[in-house]
């Protein structure tokens, strides 16, 4: 019975990416879980970015979020809603996947002992192939919210890299930067809670990149992120912290 399960749940997924490829309903800028699309093409692009950038004598702000126990924390109901709306899914097609997800259990062994078993009411399997295209469909709401704020934004999985650049020595752009970059993080923050996902601001690290000659043109930086602002007044700490740098590669 588990191979036959691996093989429909395969085919089923296969069938879904073709449809997702077919109609553009894949995130543009999620490189996880997606044909010709990997790591590579995440750290390809990033750096590309910010070196164009720097061609341009600006900087480069950049703030690394991090999702915590995301497979975990998975809303069945949500993705089910989320596979409704984006993807036109219904009649036996979403009553095969609330099949899928519904009516598992989990409990821990130790010792040749087992637990009390428990019913799963969210997440989904981290290791299937199936569930980490359902974890795609589900968290593509967070990506809409990061491209109505900035242009220049990737994924990979559960990890986002927002970047924004400006032109330093000019504090009304930096002062808008900042802005636009503090609005986006409270937007993502409001629809990780209500997707039941929770965003790790202790592994939250903001980034200034910039030649030598453009960095000594920036002020010091104070941005929100969550409920915590990284003050001026912190600069030094966090920075020891590894959570704030400012960044001057070789050119």
């Amino acid at each position: 019975m588990a191979f036959i399960s691996k093989l429909t749940e395969t085919a089923v997924a296969v069938q879904l990416q073709s449809r997702m490829s077919c109609h553009g309903l894949y995130p543009v800028l999620q490189s996880a879980f997606r044909c010709h699309h990997s790591t590579e093409t995440a750290l390809f692009k990033v750096p590309n970015d910010i070196l164009l950038n720097m061609n341009k004598q600006h900087v480069t702000l950049l703030v690394l979020l991090d999702l915590s126990a995301v497979f975990d924390t998975v809303n069945h109901e949500i993705l089910l809603e989320s596979m409704t709306s984006k993807l036109s899914t219904g009649g036996t097609v979403l009553s095969w996947f609330r099949s899928y997800l519904s009516g598992r259990s989990q409990w821990v062994a130790v010792n040749h002992k087992l637990s009390k078993s428990l019913p799963l009411d969210c997440g989904i399997q981290q290791g299937s192939c199936l569930g980490l295209l359902l974890f795609t469909i589900y968290c593509s709401s967070l990506i809409e919210i990061v491209e109505a704020h900035l242009s220049e934004v990737h994924s990979f999985a559960d990890n986002s890299q927002l970047y924004l650049s400006f032109s330093p020595g000019n504090s009304l752009c930096q002062d808008a930067a900042v802005s636009v970059r503090e609005a986006c993080i409270a937007d993502i923050k409001k629809r990780t809670q209500q997707n039941s996902l929770m965003l790790n601001d202790d592994k939250t690290e903001f980034i200034v990149i910039g030649a030598c000659q453009q960095l000594v043109k920036v002020n010091v930086i104070s941005i929100r992120v969550g409920n915590h602002l990284i003050s001026p007044d912190e600069l030094e700490t966090w920075a020891r912290g590894s959570m704030i740098h400012l960044i001057c590669p070789s050119m």
